[in-house]
C-alpha cells in the first residue's frame, strides 16, 4: 500500500527498470528514508536519484539473480557492522520512528 512505501513498511524496494521508477514514484511515492532501494543497472540508478531516491544496492550485472545477490550481500554487511559495533540488529523497517521494537532475548 501507499502508507505502507511512504511509511517505511518495506525493508527494500528492488527497481529493474527506469519505469518501475517512475511508476511506483508516481503511483505511492518516495520510499521512506529507511527503505534499502536496489537498482539492477545504472540507468535505473540514475533514475532512481533524479527521483530524489538514495541508492544504497546497484547489481553488478544487469540480472535479477545479481541484483538479490547484492542485496543480501548487502544486509549482511549491515548486520555484521550491526554486530561489531554492539548494536542490535534490525531490519530497516524496525529503524523508522515509531516502529514497533521485537523483545531480544539473550
Amino acid at each position: 500500500t501507499r502508507e505502507a512505501i511512504k511509511g517505511g513498511g518495506f525493508d527494500a524496494v528492488l527497481f529493474t527498470s527506469s519505469s518501475t521508477v517512475r511508476n511506483l514514484v508516481g503511483i505511492a511515492g518516495k520510499p521512506h528514508n529507511v527503505t534499502v532501494i536496489a537498482c539492477i543497472g545504472p540507468a535505473t540508478a540514475k533514475t532512481a536519484e533524479e527521483h530524489g531516491l538514495r541508492v544504497d544496492v546497484l547489481s553488478p550485472e544487469p540480472s535479477v539473480h545479481k541484483l538479490a545477490e547484492a542485496l543480501a550481500a548487502f544486509g549482511a554487511q549491515r548486520r555484521d557492522a550491526a554486530k561489531e559495533a554492539g548494536d542490535p540488529v534490525t531490519r530497516p523497517s524496525e529503524r523508522r520512528p515509531g516502529a514497533r521494537r521485537r523483545r531480544t532475548t539473550t
